[in-house]
């Protein structure tokens, strides 16, 4: 269930993120478009527009693979490409200190990564592979394993959990001169990250995302 403490969705909202799931974002903007459409001639709107509903939430729905994208350019920066390279999917929760993971935007990340070649480990240490029928196979709630050897760390949620994250710890685990993250939910500080020689790449953080590689 849901934390009450820190940030809710409501807040979380006004952030760009690597895309939305559950159960009521995902249809009801679909119910809204109905509602425009029944409305019809009633609605003064330019003709032969998409409503800001349905292309919401086209946007949202391409994020998974927008990440996809971001993840492939750090790696490149790094001397990677994504066939072949361990990826460290970082929350399968589709919003941060939950279970719920309905719909989740990590899961047609996971399955284009896989797709292009790529393996991937996933950690949520909110979601109980056992009890949850969300969850995917081989979910691991050991997050050091899931880092070990990775070629790129990669943030689907904002568990309080990855806030805490030490790009020191990370890279040893990682055990590469440049590993990859990608931060899709604005959890980690780019600075810190970059310094530590990482290839830094997030949402909504074209200042960060062009920085040349630190040693």
């Amino acid at each position: 269930m849901a934390s009450l403490e820190g940030e809710g969705i409501t807040q979380v909202i006004l952030w760009p993120g690597a895309g939305v799931g559950g159960h009521c974002l995902t249809k009801d903007t679909y119910h809204l478009e109905r509602g425009v459409q029944v409305l019809g001639g009633e609605l003064d709107f330019p003709a032969g527009r998409e409503s800001l509903y349905t292309l919401a939430r086209g946007i949202n729905d391409f994020m998974p693979e927008h990440m996809l994208h971001l993840t492939g350019s750090a790696l490149a920066q790094a001397g990677k490409v994504l066939k072949g390279s361990k990826i460290a999917l970082l929350g399968w929760a589709f919003i941060n200190d939950s279970d719920d993971a309905r719909n989740t935007p990590a899961e047609p990340f996971r399955d284009a990564a896989i797709a292009a070649g790529a393996e991937v480990a996933v950690h949520d240490p909110w979601v109980d592979r056992v009890t949850s029928p969300d969850a995917p196979p081989g979910l691991s709630r050991d997050l050091a394993e899931v880092l070990s050897g990775a070629d790129a760390v990669v943030v689907f949620a904002g568990h309080k959990e990855y806030r805490g994250l030490v790009p020191e710890q990370v890279k040893g685990l990682c055990g590469s001169t440049h590993p990859a993250v990608v931060d899709g939910r604005n959890v980690v500080d780019p600075d810190a990250w970059i310094a530590k020689g990482f290839a830094y790449r997030g949402i909504g953080r074209g200042d960060r995302n062009k920085h040349a590689l630190r040693e």
